[in-house]
């Protein structure tokens, strides 16, 4: 299905705005990636995605995916455990 976006959007030229959870699936189809923030949604970071079009899938294997992967992980991990120490009821001491 990602290869098959990508033939579309290649033939039709439109602007497509996709909203995902997967970190590899966003680099392989995106040309900018915008990570945000947990509640409330605020863009947190723009990540522009230098690999070239047409994009196969033999870049996945490449050093620059996996360090971009890593860079994305990160930005969202940091998210989930701010969210998580908002989320922990206040401890009271007695």
């Amino acid at each position: 299905m990602q290869n098959l976006l990508l033939r579309v959007l290649a033939a039709e030229g439109k602007t497509v705005m996709l909203i995902t959870h997967s970190v590899d699936e966003a680099i392989y189809l995106s040309s900018r990636i915008i990570v945000v923030t947990a509640r409330p949604a605020r863009i947190k970071q723009i990540i522009d995605v230098k690999f070239a079009y047409p994009r196969h899938e033999a870049i996945q294997e490449l050093p620059e995916f996996g360090e971009l992967r890593k860079t994305i992980r990160e930005l969202v991990m940091s998210e989930y455990r701010a969210q998580q120490a908002q989320s922990r009821p206040a401890s009271f001491s007695e």
